[in-house]
């Protein structure tokens, strides 16, 4: 391989926010601070209620009831197994967010959204990981998916912005709070 694609594929990590690279020194994985939990939190508070507004309404019917069954499933698999798979809840919770943001009447605001898609990932990845409540996750989606259902954009908004307010807190108490040896790191 040469360095060209090497390279294009190392600016495409730093972009997404994976890697650090440092003149004269190399590239290293990035650490995901307070600082950018914080940021992309106040971004998506400020955002996703804002998409939420107009793609109450332009949600296709079919979207919702797919979304719906994926997390009435997940809802059953915890309530039955004590447990759920993280990445199909991951997966889940990204469809949800993205189907609002990409619906969103602002292309420009849903195009803001997607294109943190990656750090948001990253930091849901945590969120999930760091609830001792999966089944609270799970109602709250529930909860949005409802919101949806009944067309109503400013419960949805409110019911939105309360999840991603909670999504914070999980990471924020659970995560940067501990100790690397509580992380088990």
């Amino acid at each position: 391989v040469s360095r060209t694609p090497i390279r294009e594929a190392m600016r495409v990590l730093e972009q997404e926010g994976y890697i650090k690279i440092i003149s004269n020194k190399g590239a290293f994985v990035s650490k995901i601070s307070v600082n950018d939990i914080k940021e992309i939190y106040e971004i998506r508070k400020l955002l996703e209620p804002f998409a939420a507004l107009s793609a109450a309404n332009r949600i296709p019917d079919v979207d919702i009831t797919a979304m719906e069954r994926e997390w009435r499933i997940l809802d059953r698999t915890f309530r039955n197994n004590g447990c759920v798979d993280i990445s199909r809840l991951t997966s889940c919770d990204l469809k949800l967010h993205l189907s609002i943001a990409n619906n969103s009447a602002n292309k420009r605001v849903g195009a803001i959204i997607s294109s943190y898609h990656v750090q948001i990932k990253r930091f849901q990845r945590l969120s999930v990981q760091s609830l001792d409540d999966t089944q609270n996750s799970i109602d709250q989606h529930l909860r949005i998916i409802e919101c949806l259902k009944k067309r109503d954009p400013e419960e949805l908004r409110i019911c939105l912005y309360d999840h991603i307010v909670n999504s914070e807190g999980y990471i924020m108490k659970d995560y940067f709070l501990k100790t690397p040896t509580e992380r088990g790191e």
